[in-house]
């Protein structure tokens, strides 16, 4: 028997994928870096890192050899990796954070929010490229024909792509030189590569059980916290009773006057400006650039850090699921608080319908059920809506309240055409100021994006003057903090400005006397700084922050309680959470009807607390519904028989939010 066919076929098989894992790791570097050069500069500076991503791509490729349609299968993963690369490249073109797999759980906000993000053409462009794929991968399976199974080809790469893969693991963990745990998503793919930090989003999720999790050790930790004689602030504290606390998270909010290279013809934040001048702020280290406004949202409301969890993950869209979480809601709760959070978009953005009643929210406020709205270019709705629906949330109830506020009109990403009437503030660049080439054809091209969201952040700035203005003059103690969730997708590098680009700024102002104390803190030491400067404690996470930051293994108990909080076994309530699922309402107020007539052949339905979302329903039937104003409604249809009419309040046309009572509508007939 001629065994040299047999060892050929071996070698090509073997060589061939071991080729094509090769130039895919290569392709996918190339995209995720915007430069083969840079691809092949990390093959030379950390070739065990490079082929630790090789090794995944080989294992991938090498399954599909065990199949009769072994080239079909070939080429589609290969596809499937090159075609993620270069989704890959896309999105950081729009974001400054790449892919992960948690990307694939926002498939349906994505696809709602495209216009947002692509032109009309690039729409199209889409909607054409996605079923010619899948029109392409029913041609390859018709015309790729079956072969003959392989065993010793598939059954070698598999064990050696495996071995492969253990070795340089092991290696480079024991070296130091590889981890599973980033703070930074963007600077890991850079680190160490995109095909391991894709995967390890894949798998990576929750917070790894700590090595000395134990009752005994969380016994310690909470013991010293009742000991502990160091806090995050000393000095003097607030002596209003109870006052009200306003969080406000503004979207992509930073000082631009950090950035280098540029001028503008006046400061954009000039509100901003004279509150960081006149009250206690500082640089606030946040988890995100880019994107990610819900990770900033879930270190702030509960204290937890990000860095604990997997690659890319968002706990709004895991263990929040499923889970109740202590937060300042459930705490202050305790202290006869009221708890709204109030955002001037759709309340099912990040599932947060779901999730606000498991961080023990009251009330949850969406653009669904605010009146008066105007939108931007973009159709973002602009932020001086909120002005009023803080207002009338502190007005709602006579307890004191904690109001947490998120803003969006800064949302990129951002035009970078020229606009037919010029901005109020116009950007100016030195002569040769650099530009990411990677997402903008010229510096023009930048610098029309880079107005776009200056003028923005002017109208998000007049904003927080206008609260601040509205609430000096209220009759309760009140105090608000301002502060940026994340940099803008602007693509911009650390040499871009002057601070760190994972910092933004807060500031805490207040209508009663508070001394100012200017200090810098992370996102999630935020609450529990705020909280002590108010003579407050509650809370577990609060007490550790307000107590424990200066400790050597400050960082390593908190993984601690936070694991213990989430996924253990809840030791620090002696075994019993008690922060239930709260029945949260939606809106501050329902929409009533009071009256409906009949004109033509139209209805005309009046009332209160109408939207844009309001819809009306007829014995069951929603119809299409036209928005006059905030009292009235009209629907095209001449009922003759009595019925029963209310309204709902819709996110998107099929999630109903609330709704109202039902009228009894008397058809007249004629």
């Amino acid at each position: 028997m001629n065994r040299k066919p047999i060892r050929l076929n071996f070698v090509y098989y073997f060589a061939g994928t071991l080729l094509s894992a090769f130039l895919i790791a290569i392709i996918l570097e190339s995209l995720s870096r915007t430069s083969l050069f840079k691809a092949l500069y990390f093959l030379w500076q950390e070739p065990l890192l490079f082929f630790l991503n090789l090794s995944i791509i080989l294992l991938t490729l090498s399954v599909t050899l065990f199949t009769a349609k072994r080239r079909f299968f070939f080429s589609i993963v290969a596809g499937a990796w090159i075609i993620l690369g270069i989704v890959n490249r896309i999105i950081q073109c729009f974001r400054l954070t790449p892919i992960s797999a948690m990307d694939f759980y926002q498939v349906k906000e994505a696809l709602r929010n495209l216009p947002m993000y692509m032109n009309t053409f690039n729409i199209l462009l889409l909607v054409v490229l996605v079923p010619a794929v899948v029109f392409l991968i029913v041609i390859l399976w018709k015309k790729i024909k079956s072969q003959k199974r392989l065993v010793a080809v598939p059954v070698s790469l598999l064990i050696f792509s495996v071995l492969l893969l253990g070795i340089i693991t092991f290696t480079a963990t024991r070296t130091k030189v590889l981890q599973n745990e980033f703070d930074n998503l963007h600077d890991a793919y850079f680190q160490y590569g995109f095909t391991y930090c894709f995967t390890n989003s894949i798998f990576e999720r929750g917070i790894d059980k700590p090595s000395d999790y134990s009752a005994k050790r969380m016994e310690e930790i909470t013991d010293e916290l009742v000991n502990a004689a160091d806090v995050l602030y000393t000095g003097d504290k607030a002596q209003a009773d109870s006052p009200n606390i306003i969080m406000v998270q503004l979207e992509s909010f930073f000082d631009v006057n950090y950035l280098k290279h540029y001028t503008f013809s006046e400061n954009p934040l000039p509100n901003f400006t004279a509150l960081k001048e006149n009250y206690t702020s500082g640089f606030l280290t946040v988890p995100v650039y880019g994107a990610g406004t819900v990770n900033t949202e879930f270190e702030v409301i509960t204290g937890m850090s990000m860095e604990y969890f997997g690659t890319g993950e968002y706990p709004y869209r895991t263990i929040l699921k499923s889970e109740t979480c202590e937060s300042v809601p459930y705490n202050l709760n305790r202290e006869g608080y009221r708890s709204y959070v109030i955002h001037n978009n759709s309340a099912s953005f990040y599932d947060r319908k779901d999730v606000f009643p498991r961080l023990g929210f009251d009330n949850f406020d969406s653009i669904e059920f605010m009146s008066g709205l105007s939108y931007n270019q973009l159709g973002w709705a602009k932020d001086s809506v909120l002005t009023g629906e803080i207002l009338k949330a502190l007005k709602a109830e006579e307890d004191r309240n904690y109001i947490y506020t998120i803003s969006v009109q800064p949302h990129g990403i951002y035009p970078d055409n020229k606009p037919e009437v010029p901005y109020r503030i116009q950007v100016t660049p030195e002569s040769e100021a650099p530009y990411p080439t990677a997402a903008y054809t010229s510096l023009e091209a930048y610098v029309n994006s880079m107005e776009y969201y200056i003028n923005q952040l002017y109208e998000t700035d007049q904003f927080v003057g206008e609260l601040t203005k509205a609430l000096m003059a209220y009759e309760e103690p009140t105090v608000v903090v301002f502060y940026g969730d994340h940099l803008p997708p602007l693509s911009l590098e650390q040499k871009d400005i002057t601070n760190d680009r994972h910092q933004t700024e807060y500031v805490l102002w207040s209508n009663f006397k508070l001394d100012k104390a200017d200090k810098n803190l992370t996102a999630y030491q935020l609450s529990a700084y705020v909280l002590d400067r108010l003579g407050m404690d509650k809370g577990i996470l609060t007490q550790f922050h307000q107590k424990a930051s200066a400790k050597e293994d400050y960082k390593e108990e908190l993984k601690l309680l936070q694991y213990d909080l989430l996924y253990g076994k809840k030791y620090v309530f002696d075994k019993s959470n008690p922060n239930e699922v709260k029945d949260m309402s939606m809106g501050i107020t329902q929409p009533e009807i009071t009256e409906v007539t009949r004109q033509g052949d139209k209805l005309l339905i009046t009332g209160s607390g109408f939207t844009e979302s309001s819809a009306v329903v007829v014995n069951g039937k929603k119809y299409e519904t036209e928005y006059i104003s905030d009292g009235k409604l009209s629907i095209s249809d001449k009922l003759e028989e009595d019925c029963n009419i209310y309204i709902e309040q819709l996110a998107g046309s099929k999630v109903a939010l609330g709704k109202s009572k039902v009228f009894r509508y008397l058809s007249v007939k004629e």
